[in-house]
């Protein structure tokens, strides 16, 4: 029988109610891992854990709002009293306010920024310590195409911030690579989360990818969830201040 990657491991995804968090949140539990799935709804944070425990695994959820500080506090010490020392971690909340350059407000760009780029560093910097105190671990967060190329649907907020990301998650894999702690980054392209769903029939997702990839539909949750499970496994040992684009050969 093949050997679980994540047997008994302490894991903590952030967004995991829905979408990416919550397809990585089963894939984590589907390879033995005991996971905290955290979201601001309560209610598919729960779903989320009543469908991992449906399929015999461990998790259980946390109402927690990433971008206010003590709220990730108790996540972290949730994680660590519930499941033991912290191991992985995958960073997933990220949202935007539309606008341009021009027509963006203040309050749209400061809340764009505290919700994608804040609430990824607020994380880091209480997984970091619990990670230590573990002997060492691995954090993955959601960046994106939009932070590495201009993408026409995204505001500018939304482009800084996960151009932030990137630039965040490589500085904290130097900075705590003595820690034994690994560092990674996925950029996404279009992805047929619940939310695209919603926004685009199959057929104008496809259209869309055709027009900015080589590989001509919407990537998958589940597509992403096993890159950032691979950037979390022992074979990704010699992997930190990466960022891995899983965007259909975006151009």
């Amino acid at each position: 029988m093949k050997a679980l990657r994540f047997e008994g491991r302490s894991i903590l995804v952030t967004g995991g109610g829905s979408g990416i968090g919550r397809a990585a949140a089963l894939a984590f539990a589907r390879e033995g891992g005991r996971v905290l799935v955290a979201d601001l709804d309560a209610d598919a944070a729960g779903e989320a854990v009543e469908e991992i425990r449906a399929l015999g695994g461990v998790a259980f959820a946390q109402r927690t709002d990433a971008t206010n500080e003590d709220s990730i506090v108790s996540m972290v010490e949730q994680a660590v009293a519930r499941h033991g020392p912290l191991r992985h971690a995958f960073n997933n909340v990220g949202l935007s306010r539309e606008g341009t350059l021009e027509t963006m407000t203040r309050v749209d760009w400061d809340w764009t920024l505290a919700t994608t780029l804040t609430s990824t560093f607020l994380s880091m910097k209480h997984e970091v310590p619990a990670m230590r105190a573990a002997g060492g671990g691995t954090i993955v967060n959601t960046a994106s195409m939009s932070g590495k190329i201009f993408t026409p649907a995204a505001s500018p907020a939304y482009a800084a911030a996960k151009a932030g990301v990137i630039q965040l998650s490589h500085y904290a894999s130097c900075a705590h690579a003595a820690d034994g702690i690994r560092v990674n980054s996925v950029s996404p392209g279009l992805t047929a989360t619940p939310l695209i769903a919603r926004m685009f029939s199959v057929e104008q997702q496809n259209a869309i990818a055709g027009e900015a990839q080589v590989i001509a539909r919407a990537v998958t949750p589940e597509e992403i969830a096993a890159s950032v499970l691979f950037l979390s496994s022992d074979e990704a040992g010699m992997i930190t201040g990466r960022d891995l684009e899983v965007a259909g050969g975006r151009h």
